[in-house]
């Protein structure tokens, strides 16, 4: 649906997860990750389309490096929103 909002603290969430993982470890971030995952596996407001975009993006961020992270940080926060 064009317009239509997501739950902002689901966006929150993910930058809070995203700037915290600048100083954890992988296995540390991975985990914040699967929190991020769930949120959005049980928010209503995505469409199943939209989640698994989300979830291809989520897959290409836990595999990508630390220094990639940012860019596929904006992909997934703007689908987030």
């Amino acid at each position: 649906m064009f317009g239509k909002k997501h739950n902002p603290d689901v966006v929150n969430q993910f930058d809070q997860m995203i700037i915290q993982g600048s100083s954890e470890t992988e296995g540390q971030f991975l985990d914040s990750m699967n929190s991020i995952v769930k949120l959005v596996e049980n928010e209503d407001s995505f469409s199943t389309n939209d989640k698994l975009k989300i979830y291809d993006l989520f897959s290409q961020l836990s595999n990508c490096s630390p220094s990639e992270r940012t860019r596929y940080a904006k992909k997934v926060r703007k689908l987030l929103k």
